[in-house]
């Protein structure tokens, strides 16, 4: 069990404030040592929880951008910027490493707060939920989907992890190229991700296929060996639109890759970033989030037939930055679409009838607590009474109030030709395609 959890910030640039206000956050992780980090700047408050700031002085290092876990003048969480105001983050300042004013340096790296402007300076990307890992600067995530993209100059690249089995699998793109899929080993390893490239400038981006059912919680301490003369670059922007998929096996990218036969188990062929929605947001050149996890419901999960106190559905899963110990901090991420396809495994023994509505309302109402803008779009898969009540759903909510959104059916574009009946490449791609054509309407993308 990981104990002392500290919410981290998700690695978002900071794009400019949209009408209605939304902001988004950046996490930036510098691929040095910790050892590198500079103190903890002046700014650096207590926050047990959330990040633990150093106060003035902190352990010695070069530069003032941070000590592990600690704050430049930009402010920590929960703590206060040089100003003298609350900040999230802290507004700005670059890597600990590049030794700027880092505003919430976290580990080996800093972070800009969330309405900050984007800081400068060696760093990676990491798009997704993610908490404190345990070692000094290192992150740890298990939600499907998480990313990290670097910008690095050099002729090749490795990165340091540990995974806690073997089921994990991630794909790779190197400068926009095929995408490449490979298993990871259990347990502590340094991976080469590309080597025997030209020498110069590349991007780097590594996506999480396993969902964190399995139990396959990664931890990443940082990228490394860019060849002679190789050094990480600033990281790449960050898109201005922000999609979150809220669902289960069918948004993971369950059994995508393989068919009916599924030979070694559905693990093997799970890819999230064939996903329909990791399909949808590259279409709309938009962040997603995915919070997805096989097998739940909203009301029951798969095989319930009455849910008790000790079942985990969506809404007891989905506030957490590492399911089912770590909270997440929701003012990090402001989506502007909110995609939610939940009801499979609520219908699998029968119609679940109105408590399933009754939840279903109150997830969504929940969620809009938390982002105030987004668009809610529901996912209707196969039609017939899920969809009779997905309707009733949309109309209970359109009386509370609720304004900003539909219901949307993907069942012309799935198929049950992957694993255990779920989509495979050809199906998740069609719904993919659906999606993004629907949001390019609804939010003019």
């Amino acid at each position: 069990m990981i104990t002392n959890w500290r919410i981290l910030l998700l690695a978002l640039l900071v794009v400019s404030f949209a009408a209605c206000g939304e902001g988004s956050s950046e996490r930036q992780m510098n691929s040095d040592d910790a050892s590198t980090a500079g103190d903890a700047g002046t700014g650096g408050s207590a926050a047990p929880g959330l990040g633990g700031a150093q106060g003035t002085g902190g352990n010695p290092g070069g530069g003032t951008g941070g000590m592990p876990a600690g704050a430049g003048t930009g402010g920590m969480t929960s703590g206060k910027d040089d100003g003298g105001t609350t900040a999230t983050g802290g507004a700005g300042g670059r890597t600990a490493a590049a030794g700027g004013s880092g505003g919430g340096g976290v580990g080996v790296g800093g972070t800009t707060g969330s309405g900050g402007a984007a800081g400068a300076g060696p760093a990676v990307r990491v798009v997704g939920r993610t908490a404190a890992g345990p070692v000094a600067g290192s992150i740890q995530y298990a939600w499907p989907g998480v990313n990290i993209q670097a910008n690095f100059m050099g002729t090749q690249a490795s990165m340091t992890v540990n995974n806690a089995s073997a089921n994990n699998r991630v794909t790779m793109i190197v400068d926009g190229g095929t995408p490449r899929t490979f298993a990871m080993v259990a347990g502590q390893s340094t991976v080469s991700l590309a080597s025997g490239l030209a020498s110069g400038a590349h991007q780097l981006v590594i996506w999480r296929n396993t969902e964190a059912s399995p139990g396959d919680l990664t931890t990443f301490t940082g990228l490394t060996g860019f060849g002679s003369g190789g050094a990480l670059l600033a990281p790449p922007d960050a898109p201005a639109r922000r999609i979150e998929m809220v669902g289960d096996s069918l948004s993971v990218g369950a059994g995508v890759e393989g068919n009916a036969t599924c030979t070694g188990g559905i693990d093997a062929y799970t890819n999230n970033y064939l996903a329909y929605g990791s399909v949808a947001a590259r279409a709309l050149s938009a962040d997603v989030v995915t919070i997805a996890y096989s097998g739940i419901g909203v009301y029951r999960n798969f095989g319930e037939t009455t849910p008790t106190a000790a079942s985990l559905t969506m809404p007891r899963r989905y506030p957490y930055a590492i399911p089912d110990t770590a909270l997440w901090n929701f003012s990090l991420y402001q989506p502007q679409v909110v995609v939610i396809n939940l009801g499979t495994n609520d219908f699998a023994p029968s119609d679940p009838g109105l408590p399933y509505e009754t939840a279903y309302v109150s997830f969504v109402q929940s969620i809009r607590e938390k982002y105030a803008g987004a668009y809610f779009v529901l996912i209707d898969m196969y039609g017939g009474m899920r969809l009779t009540r997905l309707n009733d759903i949309l109309t209970a909510l359109k009386s509370s109030g609720e304004s900003r959104v539909e219901v949307l059916s993907l069942n012309a574009a799935q198929n049950n030709l992957g694993c255990n009946q779920h989509p495979n490449v050809a199906g998740q791609q069609a719904m993919g395609n659906t999606l993004a054509a629907r949001l390019r309407v609804v939010m003019g993308w």
